[in-house]
């Protein structure tokens, strides 16, 4: 959900004690060393620590990735990286509904999979909502230069400027993750790094000493690292780590590490008694502007806010068939945690075909966290073949409304923008199709901005072709800011 101020974050934290620094003598090895001799020292330190079965790292969560939020049971809310979906741990060590143990460094990139300690590390498996983890696949850390392959608020996948396929986190968790790059790259430098290939993806470590991380790794890396300093949460995570498995994240107490290893400063000795240790923005022991603890909602406590994303599924799971050929899309699809019910269902590569030839089909989602009121779906559609149609929406199993489409199997996707008023308390939502079948890539319920509504009072656009933002001001083609319009006579949300 939206990010918070400092204040809030203080808020956030308040429940947390301010303790577990790491004693004098922890770091006192690393002084005066600079480059591969610093590096070195460094994997001497942190790699003495306790291994974690991969089977018992749900356990180890629990004590380690809790935020301050509880449901009705008592469990804590889940902190996730990679999604903003609600989950909460169930208190017995094992994984809740949808969420799944995601490599930050993936498996395929040393090949000896969960075994090798580095499979195990909780600084670098973390928990991950199911379809996020399916979504940032065994992709490297990058930034999306071209379409985006899958999003959510807090990550995205597509391609780079390279053409390789990257994940690239939002930009609050952006340092985040290349603290754990770094931390990797020190504790696990010859762990059996595979090269890239098309199976692996793995453009960030090479199997050595020093540097371990490639050159255009180090050079994103070290940018996310100055972008985005060292957060509450991330220090907090540190302090819980230790006294799980026994060892830190030196990245995260002292970043300037980082600069004395492959950065700018390399020619320079790392000089302890001049650092100082990363403390909490209260100063008691973290920088960082982000806020991994809001007040979200559950179904017994919703308290949703303007422009959050409640549900999104972008069928990234779904492997079979495409959605440009007839004869492509014939096997069954038995859906995810997204849905309570699936009715003729069939994968299409990234996509699902709503019907058969002899069938109608349907989706039913969860039920979505939300206090009611008003929200917006949106469902990218097409037609079978050269066919339009209508989709049918309906509420917690009530009246169907249609909703027509003109695209057709040959056309790119069309947004169905479908604004619904009085919304019960935590809905659940049915799509079918009428009689025909169809093609759905992604399916978003939002809770709309009031911004939003004043644009009703905008003059209708005088072309197929312009839009009209909340100002008045017109445009040509669409725009590249992202923002509420005004299009062909229809509210439309740019992303």
């Amino acid at each position: 959900m939206k990010l918070k101020s400092v204040l809030s974050i203080l808020a956030s934290f308040a429940f947390l004690p301010a303790v577990a620094q790491p004693s004098a003598s922890y770091y006192r090895s690393v002084d005066g060393y600079k480059q591969a001799n610093l590096k070195s020292a460094l994997k001497s330190i942190i790699s003495n620590h306790t291994k974690i079965s991969y089977g018992s790292l749900w356990s180890s969560y629990e004590k380690v990735d809790y935020l301050s939020k509880t449901n009705s049971k008592g469990k804590h809310l889940i902190m996730d990286y990679y999604s903003e979906s609600l989950h909460y741990f169930e208190g017995n060590g094992d994984a809740p509904s949808g969420m799944n143990k995601e490599h930050v460094a993936p498996q395929s990139w040393w090949g000896s999979g969960t075994n090798n300690w580095v499979g195990s590390d909780l600084f670098q498996v973390l928990p991950s909502e199911s379809q996020a983890n399916s979504a940032k696949s065994n992709y490297p850390l990058g930034v999306v230069s071209g379409n985006v392959s899958s999003s959510n608020a807090r990550m995205k996948t597509g391609k780079d400027k390279t053409g390789q396929m990257v994940f690239e986190p939002c930009d609050e968790y952006k340092g985040d993750f290349a603290r754990i790059y770094f931390y990797v790259a020190t504790c696990y430098p010859t762990v059996g790094w595979i090269p890239y290939n098309s199976t692996t993806n793995n453009t960030a470590f090479k199997n050595e000493e020093y540097p371990t991380l490639t050159p255009a790794m180090q050079a994103l890396m070290l940018e996310w690292h100055k972008k985005d300093p060292v957060s509450d949460w991330e220090i907090t995570r540190n302090n819980r780590v230790e006294k799980e498995q026994g060892n830190r994240n030196p990245f995260i107490d002292y970043p300037d590490l980082a600069f004395h290893i492959w950065g700018d400063k390399t020619n320079e000795a790392f000089d302890l008694d001049s650092q100082t240790l990363y403390t909490f923005s209260d100063g008691t022991g973290g920088g960082g502007t982000v806020d991994p603890d809001p007040e979200d909602p559950d179904p017994v406590d919703p308290s949703i806010q303007e422009g959050d994303t409640i549900f999104f599924e972008p069928f990234t799971d779904v492997a079979e068939g495409n959605d440009y050929e007839s004869s492509a899309s014939s096997t069954a699809w038995d859906g995810n945690s997204n849905f309570s019910g699936i009715n003729t269902v069939y994968q299409a590569g990234g996509a699902v075909r709503l019907g058969s030839s002899k069938k109608v089909g349907s989706m039913t989602t969860r039920s979505l966290a939300f206090a009611g009121g008003k929200l917006v779906v949106e469902i990218d559609v097409k037609g079978w073949t050269t066919v339009e149609g209508t989709l049918l929406l309906s509420v917690n199993g009530g009246q169907q409304n249609s909703h027509e489409y003109k695209a057709t199997m040959s056309d790119a996707y069309e947004t169905l923008h479908i604004e619904l008023d009085n919304v019960p308390k935590n809905p659940y939502f049915t799509i079918a199709t009428s009689s025909k079948r169809c093609f759905i890539d992604e399916i978003r319920v939002l809770v709309p901005n009031k911004e939003a509504e004043s644009i009703s009072s905008l003059q209708p656009d005088s072309s197929n072709s312009e839009y009209i933002d909340l100002t008045g001001r017109r445009f040509s083609s669409k725009p590249s800011h992202k923002g509420v319009y005004l299009h062909q006579k229809r509210k439309v949300l740019v992303r």
